[in-house]
C-alpha cells in the first residue's frame, strides 16, 4: 500500500484546541494504537520528537478550497503506543490521521466511533480500521487502486523506454496495447467499487481520484448517477460543479482554437498589399510571386519584435540562395526610428511602411491583433504558414526548401 504524504506546515491551518469537557462531548472518537515503532525510530528519525511520534486528526474540506483543520493530537511512544483522537466535524465527510513528518490516512465519520491500527513495518498493509464501513471501503480502494495503478505506470515506463530506444513498430504497438489495457484495469476497478459502494463521500473520494483516467462523458455519467442516489451531498455537488467549470472553459479553448482556425490565413492565398519603401516606391506582395517570402510584421518599437530579429536574420541568412527571401512590414510612427532599427538589427532584406502605425494597411488587411506575426507564402502565393517562431521558423523552412 502507498503511503499518503501530506505536508504538516499548511499556511493558513485553523487549529482547535480542546479541554477535557470538549473531548467528553466530542461527536467523534477515533483510537487505535501504531505498531514497530523502534524498528523504525533510527531508520526515520524525523518521525520521532524526544522518543515519541505526534498524530494528528484533521477533518479535511472537500475539493481542497479550504486547508485541513485540526482537530486533536497526541502524542505515542515505544513504551505507550496507543492514541486517543476526538473531534466535532461539522459535517460526515473525510478525516485524515496524520503521523507528524509520515503518513496520512484517510477516514470517514460515518460511525462515532473508529479504531484505527497503524503498523509502520508492513508496507504493503500499514493500517487497518474498524467500526467505519465506509473507511474500509475507502482503504480497500487504496489497495486495489495502488496495485493497478502502480503496473499502468510501468507500462507507461515501458512504453517511453522503447520509444527512446527506437523499437520496432511491432513492439511498439505491443506496449502501447499493454499501456491502453492496464488503465482500462484501472478503469473497470472503478466501475466496479462504484457499483458497490453505498456511502457518497466514498463515490465522491473514488471519482476524484480516478477523473484523470475515466473517459470525460462516463464521468459526466457517473456524476450525475451519484447525484441522482445522493442529492444532498456537498462533496459531490463540488465535483460535479468543478467538472462543469472544465467542460465549459474547454468549450471556450475549443471555440476559441476553432475561430483562430477560421481567422487563420493558412491554406488561403496571400492577400495583396502594396506599400512604400524607405525610398517611397511602392512594392507589392505580389512581386515576389514565384519565391517563398516570408512576410514578416513588425516594428522598431516592439520589443518582442527585437527580441525576435536575430531569429529572422538566422534563417534568412541560412536560406536566402535557395529561393528564399523576406518582406518586412513595419508598424512604425517615425521612419528614422524604422531605419535606425533595420540597420542596428542587420535586416539586409526589403522594407516598407506606410508609417501609420496600428492605422496601417498591413492591418486591415491581413487582421492581425499583435506583433511580431508572420506568414510564410509559397512561389504560387498560398500561405503555407503563420507565426513562425525561433527555432519553428527554421524548421519549417528546412521542411519546405529541402
Amino acid at each position: 500500500m502507498k503511503l499518503h504524504l501530506r505536508p504538516l506546515m499548511l499556511i493558513g491551518i485553523i487549529t482547535i484546541f480542546f479541554s477535557c469537557d470538549e473531548k467528553s462531548s466530542a461527536s467523534f472518537e477515533v483510537s487505535g494504537t501504531i505498531k514497530n515503532i523502534d524498528k523504525l525510530a533510527s531508520q526515520y528519525p524525523a518521525l520521532f520528537r524526544n522518543d515519541s511520534i505526534k498524530v494528528f486528526l484533521y477533518e479535511v474540506p472537500f475539493g481542497n478550497e479550504l486547508p485541513p483543520v485540526q482537530m486533536d493530537s497526541a502524542y505515542v511512544t515505544v513504551k505507550n503506543n496507543s492514541f486517543t483522537l476526538r473531534g466535532d466535524p461539522q459535517n460526515t465527510g473525510m478525516l485524515d490521521v496524520m503521523l507528524e513528518n509520515g503518513p496520512m490516512i484517510p477516514l470517514v465519520n460515518d460511525e462515532g466511533k473508529i479504531t484505527l491500527n497503524i503498523d509502520l513495518d508492513n508496507k504493503d498493509n500499514f493500517y487497518s480500521v474498524k467500526g467505519s464501513p465506509a473507511s474500509q471501503q475507502i482503504r480497500d480502494f487504496i489497495v486495489g487502486y495502488s496495485e493497478k495503478s502502480s503496473a499502468a505506470e510501468n507500462a507507461f515506463k515501458n512504453l517511453d523506454s522503447l520509444k527512446l530506444h527506437s523499437a520496432d513498430d511491432s513492439v511498439l504497438l505491443g506496449a502501447t496495447n499493454q499501456k491502453n489495457n492496464s488503465l482500462e484495469s484501472i478503469n473497470n476497478y472503478c466501475r466496479q467499487v462504484l457499483s458497490a459502494s453505498n456511502h457518497p463521500v466514498v463515490a465522491a473520494f473514488i471519482l476524484g481520484t480516478t477523473s484523470s483516467t475515466f473517459p470525460v462523458t462516463e464521468l459526466e455519467t457517473e456524476l450525475n448517477k451519484q447525484l441522482q442516489k445522493y442529492p444532498e451531498d456537498q462533496n459531490l455537488k463540488y465535483l460535479k460543479k468543478q467538472f462543469d467549470d472544465r467542460k465549459a472553459q474547454q468549450a471556450q479553448r475549443n471555440a476559441k482554437t476553432l475561430e483562430q482556425q477560421q481567422n487563420s490565413w493558412v491554406g488561403k492565398k496571400a492577400p495583396e498589399l502594396a506599400l512604400p519603401d524607405a525610398s517611397g516606391k511602392n512594392v507589392s506582395i505580389e512581386s515576389f510571386k514565384g519565391k517563398y517570402v516570408l512576410i514578416d510584421f513588425w516594428a522598431s518599437w516592439c520589443r518582442p519584435c527585437r527580441e525576435e530579429n536575430p531569429n529572422v536574420v538566422k534563417a534568412f541568412n541560412q536560406f536566402k540562395y535557395k529561393n528564399f527571401t523576406i518582406l518586412g512590414v513595419s508598424l512604425d510612427k517615425e521612419k528614422e526610428n524604422w531605419l535606425q532599427a533595420i540597420q542596428t538589427d542587420q535586416l539586409t532584406w526589403t522594407h516598407v511602411s506606410d508609417l501609420a502605425y496600428w492605422d496601417s494597411k498591413a492591418v486591415q488587411v491581413y487582421k492581425f491583433e499583435g506583433i511580431p506575426f508572420n506568414v510564410l507564402v509559397d512561389p504560387n502565393g498560398t500561405v503555407i504558414a503563420e507565426n513562425l517562431r525561433g527555432e519553428a521558423l527554421s524548421g519549417k523552412l528546412a521542411e519546405v526548401l529541402q
